[in-house]
């Protein structure tokens, strides 16, 4: 997880620096990111689902693609998570 303090440090120096723009732009970025992966996962999530379910009528290979694309993007929200928690320290 995030670690506040450290995060909180960072902010602070920031806005010392007169550089709230910079905060700002920087949390929208985060934020947009963060958005746009739980999504991504979460649809494919529930395209893995579904072409796991009996009725499924989709080829094998679009099954593993759909199971490639979400190690995928569960792979890039760690990475996402780590940077975050390194820009905090």
């Amino acid at each position: 997880m995030l670690d506040f303090s450290g995060f909180l440090c960072y902010v602070i120096h920031m806005i010392k620096n007169n550089k709230v723009e910079e905060i700002k732009q920087e949390l929208n970025l985060d934020l947009d990111l963060g958005l746009a992966l739980a999504e991504a996962e979460g649809n494919l999530n529930h395209l893995a689902r579904e072409s796991n379910s009996a009725d499924w009528q989709g080829t094998i290979t679009q099954g593993m693609t759909i199971l490639d694309a979400l190690n995928a993007v569960q792979k890039a929200r760690k990475a996402f998570q780590q940077i975050k928690q390194n820009k905090s320290k």
